[in-house]
């Protein structure tokens, strides 16, 4: 099974030597400012790249090794709670990676919850635009694209343990968590709500995370996939790479959208 993209010439350039040079540009103004780093997960925007692409690009300074478990957002809210892809490939303009049967089989043993459902990621967004990114980086990385539409604490619980045992048999894992932070709101407001995400980030604190968006109305939309990722690697360390919103873009701070890349370690 081919996975075809669904949001090609609108979220990002529908071909490849445009998409390259776009995606190349954003890495590199990136490298320019930090290191590359062997990160065990990272958060990811999700956007249209003339807004969060610079953003993203922060996250991708990551090291790629060989495998991947990316996590999205199940915007569309078809399909099963919290699925898997299965076997295939997915393909972008600029390439195509193959799903990861060992670590998806895995995973499903793991958490019997998880089901293989290609329809959640039919038309979804937010793991089709990691992949340019990744090819870029290391165009052999084994992929296994999980969909979250379930954002309890209990299921990202489950799911960050089972993720936790496969980067115990396969440590050449990296596990992205794609999200967007505050949506719609003045800048000064959605960069102190995005704040308050980001200590609890800081501090590995999904419990904590979950409160915050809760508590301060935070509309943050990866809120599934970042709690997973900071239960799949107990004890790491956070670090805040970057952090934007769509007024550099748009110029308009009134009504934003803001990016944040992070890595643990």
């Amino acid at each position: 099974m081919i996975r075809k993209p669904v949001v090609a010439g609108s979220f990002y350039p529908g071909e490849e030597e445009e998409l390259n040079t776009m995606i190349d540009g954003f890495l590199s103004r990136a490298f320019k400012k930090v290191k590359p780093e062997k990160y065990r997960g990272i958060i990811a925007p999700h956007a249209g790249y003339v807004y969060s692409g610079q953003a993203q690009a922060f996250s991708y300074t990551a090291a790629i090794p060989a495998r991947a478990v990316i996590l999205g957002v199940n915007h569309c809210g078809l399909g099963e709670q919290v699925a898997l892809f299965g076997k295939g490939e997915w393909a972008v303009p600029n390439g195509q990676l193959k799903c990861d049967g060992e670590v998806g089989e895995m995973l499903l043993t793991e958490m019997p919850s998880l089901k293989i459902d290609p329809l959640a990621h039919s038309q979804e967004h937010s793991i089709e635009v990691q992949l340019p990114f990744l090819i870029r980086r290391n165009p052999g990385v084994l992929i296994t694209p999980v969909s979250m539409y379930d954002y309890s604490i209990e299921t990202a619980g489950t799911l960050g343990a089972a993720i936790t045992n496969v980067l115990k048999k396969f440590p050449d894992t990296i596990v992205i968590a794609s999200s967007d932070f505050t949506h719609y709101e003045p800048a000064e407001t959605a960069e102190k709500q995005d704040s308050l995400a980001g200590e609890k980030i800081l501090a590995m604190n999904p419990e904590g995370l979950n409160d915050a968006v809760q508590d301060n109305h935070i509309t943050l939309c990866g809120l599934g996939p970042i709690m997973t990722l900071l239960f799949a690697i107990p004890g790491g360390k956070a670090k805040k790479i970057f952090y934007d919103t769509s007024a550099t873009a748009s110029g308009d701070s009134s009504s934003v959208v803001g990016y944040a890349s992070y890595g643990i370690m």
